[in-house]
């Protein structure tokens, strides 16, 4: 089996990520626990943190751009 190439490499990883934006902003329904920590892990291993914004109005901005286009839900009886 040959080895992948950068390119491919990159193209995979837009495409996990781009799927993974659209699952999250497309479902009528919280998200499952496993698809969140599945989230997580990638943007865990790929070093993606607020860690690094220093300027706490920076990291606010940062929030509310990256959620601005997330789904809300009405149904709070999970978080009770």
């Amino acid at each position: 089996m040959p080895k992948a190439d950068q390119d491919q490499l990159q193209a995979l990883w837009f495409a996990l990520r781009d799927t993974m934006l659209e699952q999250l902003k497309d479902q009528d329904e919280p998200p499952k626990a496993s698809f969140l920590n599945v989230v997580r892990q990638f943007l865990r291993d790929n070093g993606i943190t607020l860690d690094s914004i220093g300027d706490p109005l920076a990291m606010r901005e940062a929030l509310e751009k990256m959620t601005e286009d997330l789904p809300t839900y009405d149904d709070d009886s999970w978080n009770q």
